[in-house]
């Protein structure tokens, strides 16, 4: 089978994954191809590994049976394609413990007041009771959603003797100490949360999961952090409770509005403000540009998670991280 990698492969990436490759598999690198190879790589290719496939590319592959991801995220990924035309889509977790410790930097931050005890000092202000301190210590935290991400970041809250709380689909679970609610229980458990980790896929489904009356019922002592996707919270909703101190806090890495390119040299338009709603104007909330995967965590990891993968549907058994196209995660 013709296994076409849209992402750069290191040479020493590429000799590894040639030695835990099946040894049917024809390896072909997009971006060391010319424009018109690019093209016929396209047409021929059964296997896709990374990249995001555009309308051209989409109307190019003809072939295509498997595409495999290397990160997590879908929105930008056009699953209806997927569906009508019978190819499988898996997605990659392998990252979910880097994701998970961004999401708790966010939380101390946040709850330690980092970012403006640091601005007094740096204007010579030392009045330490000015932004007290929270503690982690016995709080208690809710999930929305408990996937990989989840239970890596619950890893890290362990030593705080915190109680857990978890909202999903079912409350089917084999773990014991996290409390479970159904999504038409989320109010019971949304009011009874000191922090709220929300690693919820942007769907359908989950699109403005907190809204108005999400808010209406949260402690004032509350502090919500976000590494899952953008829409997944209301923006209008959670700016008011910030801007009216509703809620403490909030720590956010996943945005409404984004560039069409960024990073230092490439950013375009400047400046591109993450929301409609000025929250970089709030002193409650700390911003991060979508940014908690850019790690020094070795790319080859993300290769060795999904090799393995492509080995299982080479001979033909069965997938891991397989996209449910109809839930969109």
């Amino acid at each position: 089978m013709k296994v076409l990698f849209m992402t750069n492969v290191q040479e020493e990436e590429k000799k590894i994954t040639k030695k835990t490759i099946d040894s049917s598999a024809l390896l072909v690198y997009y971006f060391e191809l010319n424009d018109e190879e690019k093209n016929k790589a396209l047409q021929t290719a059964d296997i896709i590994v990374g990249g995001r496939l555009t309308d051209e590319h989409l109307a190019t592959v003809k072939n295509l049976k498997f595409h495999q991801i290397l990160g997590t995220g879908l929105n930008r990924h056009k699953l209806s394609f997927y569906k009508e035309n019978n190819i499988m889509l898996c997605n990659n977790h392998s990252h979910a413990s880097i994701i998970a410790e961004h999401g708790f930097s966010l939380l101390n931050a946040a709850s330690k007041e980092l970012d403006r005890n640091d601005k007094l000092l740096r204007e010579g202000n030392w009045d330490y009771r000015k932004f007290q301190s929270v503690t982690l210590f016995d709080k208690k935290m809710l999930f929305l959603g408990y996937g990989e991400i989840a239970k890596q970041f619950k890893k890290m809250c362990e030593p705080f003797n915190m109680k857990y709380l978890a909202i999903k689909r079912n409350k089917a679970s084999t773990v014991e100490d996290v409390e479970f609610f159904t999504v038409e229980e989320k109010l019971e458990a949304i009011k009874q949360a000191d922090f709220i980790f929300n690693s919820l896929p942007g769907t359908t489904k989950t699109e403005n999961f907190l809204d108005q009356k999400e808010f209406a019922v949260m402690k004032s002592s509350a502090i919500i952090v976000n590494v899952g996707r953008g829409i997944t919270i209301n923006a209008e909703a959670m700016f008011n409770a910030l801007k009216d101190k509703k809620i403490k806090a909030a720590a956010i890495d996943v945005w409404y509005n984004y560039p069409q390119r960024r990073g230092s040299d490439e950013q375009d338009p400047i400046p591109c403000y993450p929301s409609d709603f000025p929250f970089q104007e709030l002193d409650n909330i700390i911003m991060s540009a979508h940014r908690a995967w850019n790690t020094d965590f070795p790319r080859r990891y993300f290769l060795d998670a999904v090799i393995p993968n492509i080995n299982r549907f080479i001979r033909g058994e069965e997938l891991k991280n397989m996209v449910n196209l109809d839930e969109e995660y």
